[in-house]
């Protein structure tokens, strides 16, 4: 393939490279490689650093959606164990979570 300059010619370039960037599929060396050869963007030792450092935040803001997502799915439950009539007691040994877990949940939909 051949390089992809970033500019209004090909103005799918920048989602491309953002997607590079924060694949967490790719190592940081791949993104490196494909940055140098793809963009010719030159990476110097500290870019690799700061891209690393990238690399690292987007894996932390996968990990937060992910945590998110099991939260909702468990308030969620919580909400329709509720509405037949269960008692908390038995929300919390039917989710196999403590007792304080489904309070808080509560405490945050209500």
């Amino acid at each position: 393939m051949g390089s992809l300059q970033v500019n209004a010619i090909h103005p799918q370039a920048h989602r491309y490279m953002f997607g590079i960037l924060l694949s967490p599929r790719l190592e940081t060396g791949v993104k490196i490689y494909q940055l140098e050869h793809e963009f010719d963007i030159p990476m110097e030792n500290d870019m690799g650093e700061e891209l690393n450092q990238m690399c690292n935040l987007s894996d932390y803001v996968e990990e937060l959606g992910i945590e998110k997502g099991i939260e909702k799915h468990l308030s969620q439950q919580v909400k329709k164990k509720l509405a037949k009539g269960k008692a908390i007691e038995e929300i919390a040994d039917e989710l196999e979570e403590d007792e304080e877990t489904i309070r808080r949940i509560l405490k945050n939909i209500e």
